[in-house]
């Protein structure tokens, strides 16, 4: 039977040619449209996979340090007592052995180490203590030239050289400038060191704004040695990690305490053209939307 035949018992029509033509163009383009959504959404799964795991792995690294602060915050409190007592007798050692050169020598070099163990025990004791920024408005240029005149009285080679390049009429901050005045010094020491005393420091400011349209004030210090190794990356801002022979490896771990304390963000990373850059992101204002009562903490 033909089909022209069998459509006229049954009473059914047949489409046209172009009717299924234009029907199979429209579930192609359904079909590509299905597809193209299908590969965007695990585009996006892949990208919220990482992101979850970079977020559980910063959790982890923050629980491990919290655990780390606690003991090392223990330790401090018990060595502090004792190392008075040590001062103490030092120095009357001293100060007895007035005749006696190598007795004084030796009482000296007990109190250099003393005094040494003494940095460490306050340097524990801020990083494990609570960041709480003294909040009034300074300017950060003020504060950098602050850091720097610091830099220049403990950095004994005088090769290195500074170059500025600060944004005008920047905004005033809202901010503690003697926490972020130490924040910029052990930025500043670590540079001298990776320098070894002959290089270029450039400063550089300018604003930000970010997404939800809250302004930053983003401050970036570039230094002309070898730069960061990958062990030294993968560690930033670890407590107790250090390159230096004579470092405690807690200074730029403060500073990420600080930073963080005004609800900003700080970063290491290497130069295309060598040397390391550490970046500084600082809120104009750092306080919440909605007011919550701070405290001191009482150590």
């Amino acid at each position: 039977m033909t089909a022209q035949l069998w459509t006229e018992e049954v009473g059914v029509e047949l489409p046209r040619a172009e009717t299924l033509a234009e029907l199979l163009r429209a579930f192609n383009a359904t079909t590509e449209r299905l597809r193209s959504s299908h590969e965007t959404l695990e585009d996006r799964v892949r990208a919220l996979s990482i992101e979850l795991e970079q977020k559980n792995r910063e959790l982890e690294r923050q629980n491990r340090l919290a655990v780390l602060g606690e003991m090392a915050a223990c330790l401090a409190h018990e060595i502090r007592n004792p190392l008075g007592g040590i001062t103490l007798y030092a120095g009357l050692l001293e100060r007895a052995a007035v005749a006696d050169e190598h007795q004084r020598d030796f009482a000296g070099k007990v109190l250099a180490g003393v005094k040494h163990l003494g940095r460490l025990v306050e340097d524990i004791l801020s990083y494990t203590g609570n960041v709480v920024p003294e909040l009034r408005p300074c300017e950060i240029h003020a504060v950098l030239e602050d850091a720097l005149a610091l830099w220049g009285e403990r950095v004994e080679d005088r090769g290195l050289a500074i170059e500025r390049r600060y944004q005008p009429g920047l905004v005033p901050l809202e901010a503690d400038p003697d926490m972020l005045e130490r924040v910029f010094l052990n930025v500043f020491l670590n540079a001298a060191h990776a320098m070894e005393g002959r290089g270029r420091l450039r400063l550089e400011t300018r604003t930000d704004r970010r997404g939800n349209g809250s302004e930053r004030v983003v401050v970036s210090i570039s230094d002309t040695g070898p730069g960061l190794s990958a062990e030294a990356l993968s560690r930033l801002f670890t407590p107790f990690y250090t390159s230096r022979s004579k470092g405690t490896g807690l200074g730029l771990a403060i500073a990420h305490r600080v930073v963080e304390g005004h609800r900003g963000e700080i970063r290491g990373e290497n130069l295309p053209e060598g040397g390391a850059r550490f970046v500084v992101a600082l809120p104009i204002d750092p306080r919440p939307q909605r007011e919550v009562p701070r405290c001191r903490s009482s150590s």
